[in-house]
């Protein structure tokens, strides 16, 4: 009789174990979708290129730019080569390079020659489009 309370002292206190790791497991899960809802619902990019429509593109870390359907920002500009130019966020700071376009790509009226560095508020020139950086 000893022995099969004992046992049914185990095992209670085995399902409490249980519960309790699933209580904490399921607290985790549910701080976790929280955090990522609220990181949703943030702005998409961390800058973006703003037409002069006001149309704003959101960039991320590397962005693709050009014609393709596969960019990151996709231009419908016949001028745009499908993958014209590559925007990255490095160190702090944006830039832009060429992609061995067909027109080259202009930062602020003058080709852009390998990587350049952009700011804020420079204008770039792809094909016929003309893109503004700014912060998100």
């Amino acid at each position: 009789m000893e022995f099969a309370i004992g046992l049914w002292i185990v095992r209670l206190a085995f399902l409490a174990l249980l519960y309790g790791f699933l209580a904490r497991a399921f607290t985790a899960l549910l701080g976790a979708l929280t955090i990522e809802s609220a990181e949703a619902a943030r702005p998409a990019g961390i800058a973006y290129l703003v037409a002069p429509s006001g149309e704003r593109l959101p960039l991320r870390a590397v962005s693709a730019i050009g014609r393709a359907p596969g960019a990151d920002v996709v231009l419908r500009d016949d001028a745009a080569s499908s993958r014209h130019a590559l925007l990255t966020f490095d160190d702090g700071e944006w830039w832009v390079e060429d992609q061995a376009s067909r027109n080259g790509t202009l930062l602020n009226g003058v080709p852009a020659h390998g990587r350049a560095r952009l700011a804020y508020g420079d204008v770039l020139t792809i094909g016929r489009s003309t893109l503004r950086l700014e912060q998100a």
